[in-house]
């Protein structure tokens, strides 16, 4: 930053400059000399330099008239003499100005680039430090983050992890779905619907709901004769929750985004039991798959079948149709896809290519949108 180029505003008036640093005052006018104005916007660049409008407007009038006493100066200014003598104070403070060896009680104007550039070089050596502190404070949050990830498996390395006890458990789930960024897909058996409804679970819902995140859960029937469960599950599927019942899911599973899930096994009572961590591709289809099943058998939580609206359509989707746009909708390939439907890659694409003529789409990505604006996922 040069000094001149931000000051250079400060020495250009209607008069020829000062010959030296203490220049002759020129002929005097009758009446008082009126103060210089500060440019515009100047007085708060130079706020950083300790400098406000007052300050500003001093400066350049003794940089104008050369040498000058506080009297002087407060009555071309128009300001209280005392005043003009604080301002005065803070510039020569600020190395701005100098008392006059040759006229005691006047003060001369430093030249700019001389009184400038010390102060903006002592800025510069702030920001730098500040820089140096900033780089240290990311350093130690580097730290930190290692020492989140410390003991956590990475998806890359483990892609089955074993979780023991309901809290590491539950906090997992809420970490899951708190990152949820495409749908939540959650199967709940009566003990685990029991586990589940805790003060912190249904604020993450809540949230990923308001992010667009959809979520389907399959309950238990018996959730109806609780007054606690039906009111927990009516708050959320007024926020766009997607809810049926049945006799019993008969497993706790959560599939987040179709890539994670969250299954819980219970020993032989239903007791205790362990979680696990589920990154693995095949499994997690088959945990889609199971979800699908059961979720096509289901009924909606009002009661009545699971079809909701009429009679259908012709053109709309089979089930298994339902469960290959549902898997293409998650990213899985052609021949993943085949193979979870158990049929040949050349019958999938074909049948990629009926269901986007039904829907006049020109693109999968269409297809996708079109069938989710008709209800088909």
């Amino acid at each position: 930053m040069n000094a001149t180029n931000d000051c250079s505003d400060l020495t250009s008036t209607s008069a020829p400059p000062a010959a030296g640093p203490i220049a002759t005052p020129p002929v005097r006018r009758e009446g008082p000399d009126p103060a210089p104005d500060p440019a515009p916007g100047k007085g708060k660049v130079l706020d950083i330099l300790g400098l406000d409008d007052d300050a500003l407007s001093a400066y350049r009038l003794w940089l104008r008239h050369g040498s000058l006493s506080v009297s002087e100066a407060a009555q071309m200014l128009g300001e209280p003499a005392n005043g003009v003598g604080r301002v005065r104070d803070r510039l020569v403070e600020l190395g701005l100005l100098l008392a006059s060896r040759d006229r005691p009680g006047r003060f001369v104007a430093v030249h700019p680039e001389a009184g400038l550039d010390h102060l903006l070089q002592a800025q510069h050596e702030q920001l730098i430090r500040r820089h140096e502190r900033l780089v240290r404070a990311r350093a130690q949050v580097g730290v930190f983050v290692s020492d989140y990830l410390e003991g956590r498996p990475g998806p890359d390395t483990v892609e089955v992890q074993r979780i023991d006890g309901v809290d590491q458990a539950r906090a997992e789930l809420l970490t899951l779905v708190g990152r949820a960024e495409r749908e939540v897909l959650t199967l709940r058996t009566r003990r685990g619907w029991s586990a589940a409804l805790s003060a912190d679970v249904m604020p993450v819902e809540l949230r990923a709901l308001r992010r667009g995140v959809v979520m389907r859960s399959v309950l238990p029937r018996s959730l109806r004769l609780d007054e606690r469960g039906a009111g927990y599950v009516r708050t959320v599927a007024a926020h766009g929750l997607d809810a049926r019942v049945t006799d019993d899911p008969r497993l706790d599973a959560t599939t987040v985004d179709g890539r994670i899930g969250l299954v819980r096994l219970a020993r032989g009572g239903g007791a205790g039991g362990h979680t696990l961590l589920v990154r693995t591709p095949e499994l997690t289809a088959v945990l889609l798959t199971l979800f699908e099943q059961v979720w096509e058998i289901a009924e909606p939580l009002g009661g009545g079948s699971a079809q909701t609206g009429g009679e259908e359509s012709a053109d709309d989707p089979s089930d298994t149709e339902r469960l290959l746009l549902r898997l293409l909708s998650l990213g899985v390939k052609d021949e993943a896809a085949a193979r979870h439907l158990g049929v040949s890659v050349r019958t999938v694409r074909r049948m990629i290519a009926d269901l986007m003529s039904r829907l006049n789409a020109r693109s999968r990505f269409q297809a996708g949108t079109l069938a989710s604006r008709r209800g088909w996922l």
